[in-house]
């Protein structure tokens, strides 16, 4: 999913750069009805067990479209932001049940034709109503806490209506995971086609369409603390601290976009229990450290950045995950020098863990 997000936002964005702003009068608020219709997908064999029918969502979502004041709003060629409720019947409402989803959104802009092409995507925290219990419902592998985390993912066509009246068609990739803090923790996948009908509404108002001063392309270097708990197998174990420690070197690569690739320092508490399950192995403290490479490449929405990255361990005992790691995540800019960081690491579609970082900007 997250190499699909990427290459999709980075290849439609790339062919709206050049494209005229929209109208230059808008509507500020908008209400949307979605249903989707779709299924649970295989993609692992232990989560067979829990498919049984067809999933079924329904999602009510308040916009508000951007009017152009910030730069980054002209660059996206006016985006929409908000927040989704989404209610999912399962499709087993015997070890499944319901799932519940409450996420802020961006919806971006793909085209400027007739037929408008948008690119919604958003992520949150979510309700799972029936997750593991050993002794009550120990077929669902997929789930093992109540509360996760859901990951939103639409491509859809807009089409007008009237003045205040649009519909729309879409399909969409809906992802439930609680980033391995419980176990189990295989995850929910759903893919679904889609169609809305939205409402839009208040006092017109103008776009604003002007020259900004292009950022300057220059290299920074960012050192980022960051923290995380996960459990290994079996379920109902402990807790185990993960602590990390990157150093991130970034380029400026567009106006709205960067990239770039450091060096992260691992410290995962569980791995000296998972080596000692190894009879070959011998283990010790040192053995929870991990050091690896990564690459990386961001989308940038004035304070906020949404990135991807794949990397390598170059030194790691533990080969039980394999040696590529994936991050996907967000930074909040606080100031020039101060950041957030909100990422989920996994081994390519298995979460490892949820880390909340502090970030410097060495400019």
């Amino acid at each position: 999913m997250v190499l699909l997000t990427f290459l999709f936002v980075k290849g439609f964005t790339q062919n709206i750069e050049d494209e005229e702003s929209p109208s230059s009068s808008y509507s500020p608020f908008g209400i949307k009805a979605t249903f989707h219709h779709g299924a649970i997908l295989p993609h692992r064999s232990e989560v067979n067990e829990v498919i049984e029918g067809h999933t079924q969502a329904y999602e009510l979502s308040f916009n508000k479209s951007t009017s152009g004041k910030r730069k980054w709003q002209q660059l996206y060629s006016y985006p929409k932001g908000g927040v989704s409720l989404l209610a999912i019947d399962l499709g087993n409402e015997k070890e499944l049940g319901m799932g519940f989803g409450l996420f802020p959104f961006i919806e971006l802009p793909l085209n400027q034709g007739k037929i408008h092409w948008r690119f919604k995507v958003g992520y949150g925290l979510s309700y799972i109503q029936k997750p593991f219990n050993r002794e009550t419902n120990n077929k669902n592998v997929a789930i093992g806490s109540y509360v996760n985390a859901i990951i939103y993912a639409n491509v859809l066509a807009d089409i007008k209506l009237t003045e205040a009246f649009n519909a729309s068609l879409g399909t969409s990739l809906i992802h439930f995971s609680n980033g391995s803090f419980e176990r189990p923790n295989l995850g929910i996948n759903i893919l679904s086609l889609n169609t809305g009908l939205t409402y839009s509404f208040g006092e017109k108002r103008p776009r604003v369409s002007t020259k900004f001063e292009e950022r300057p392309h220059k290299w920074t270097k960012k050192m980022i603390i960051g923290v995380g708990l996960k459990e290994i197998p079996p379920v109902d174990g402990k807790k185990y601290v993960v602590s990390t420690y990157s150093f991130n070197f970034i380029k400026t690569r567009a106006e709205k976009s960067s990239f770039g690739f450091g060096a992260d320092l691992f410290y995962n508490t569980s791995l000296t229990d998972l080596i000692a399950r190894d009879s070959t192995s011998t283990s010790n403290g040192l053995n929870n450290f991990r050091l690896g490479l990564i690459g990386m490449y961001s989308f940038d929405f004035g304070k906020f950045s949404v990135f991807v990255g794949v990397g390598g361990y170059m030194v790691s005992t533990y080969k039980g995950n394999g040696l590529i790691y994936n991050r996907l995540g967000t930074r909040f800019k606080v100031n020039d020098k101060l950041f957030l960081r909100l990422a989920m690491k996994t081994h390519i579609v298995v979460a490892d863990f949820v880390e909340f970082g502090v970030g410097y900007n060495f400019n």
